[in-house]
């Protein structure tokens, strides 16, 4: 029932923060930092169409064991204790935030963890706020999708990026504006539709970029996620890459002339690398 990456087996574990940690971000970490040396995290699994991490990427070196939600959401609270200490042998404390909800149709609160878990240390985050704004994966999903790319990097505590496989777009870039390297992913949150200034990682080196996301309103107004390296040539596509956004520059706009796209793209490279020069940027 339980999946992991982790070579740890569950019943070494001695502390657990549960959580659906969708995006990993800042208000998570604090739900880690009550985690001990045995301490792992089991992270609750739901099918959603996109996601801020829908690959399980950790952003941390603590133990993560998976869950479906399916599995485990018509359980009755004791029934989730017991799930719980059947998988997690030698579990001591639990960690979970003051929103928690468990048990069938989400009628158990982290606060009834202290009576169904009377033998376990329970342990309650309360809310963590950013300048009085809450950190929610839903709070950066909706900054993800306004555009409002500085603010979710804040609250998760790095750039916000994406995982995607390569493929061969048009090849008008190359040929007449700028080569761009372009991507397909079905399955993250995608930043509202316009220009980024961005960072993406290949071979396991940052590179700066200026990316595009939206449809090709110039040329054959197809949907389209792109990004262009800035001052260097990349002779040799690779399959897939991770592509960071840092911050919007402008709308997507549609162009007359094949020339007057290209001094746009002039202006957002420049737009872009002093953005990029300027911000302190964390990757992950």
């Amino acid at each position: 029932m339980l999946n992991t990456l982790s070579s740890r087996n569950s019943n070494e574990i001695t502390s657990l923060a549960i959580g659906k940690f969708d995006g990993m971000h800042l208000a998570h970490f604090k739900l880690l930092e009550h985690l001990d040396s045995q301490g792992a995290i089991l992270s609750i699994h739901t099918q959603a169409p996109r996601m801020l991490t829908p690959h399980k990427e950790s952003h941390t070196n603590i133990p993560i064991f998976y869950v479906d939600l399916a599995r485990i959401k018509n359980l009755s609270g004791k029934a989730f204790v017991e799930f719980l200490t059947r998988h997690f042998r030698t579990l001591k404390r639990i960690v979970v935030g003051y929103d928690f909800k468990f048990g069938k149709d989400r009628k158990f609160s982290a606060s009834d963890l202290y009576t169904l878990c009377a033998d376990k240390e329970i342990i309650i985050v309360p809310e963590y706020k950013i300048h009085d704004l809450g950190v929610h994966s839903s709070i950066i999903k909706e900054c993800i999708t306004t555009g409002n790319i500085p603010i979710a990097n804040l609250l998760l505590g790095r750039i916000y990026t994406i995982y995607a496989h390569t493929t061969t777009g048009q090849n008008i870039g190359s040929r007449e504006l700028y080569p761009t390297i372009n991507l397909v992913c079905n399955d993250y949150i995608l930043p509202q539709d316009g220009v980024y200034a961005s960072m993406c990682k290949f071979d396991e080196i940052w590179y700066e970029s200026v990316s595009f996301v939206g449809n090709r309103l110039s040329t054959d107004r197809e949907f389209s996620i792109e990004t262009h390296i800035l001052g260097r040539s990349i002779p040799t596509l690779p399959p897939y890459l991770t592509l960071g956004f840092v911050q919007k520059i402008r709308e997507n706009r549609h162009f007359d002339t094949l020339q007057s796209l290209k001094d746009q793209i002039t202006k957002d490279i420049d737009t872009a690398t002093h953005i990029l020069r300027t911000i302190n940027t964390k990757t992950p």
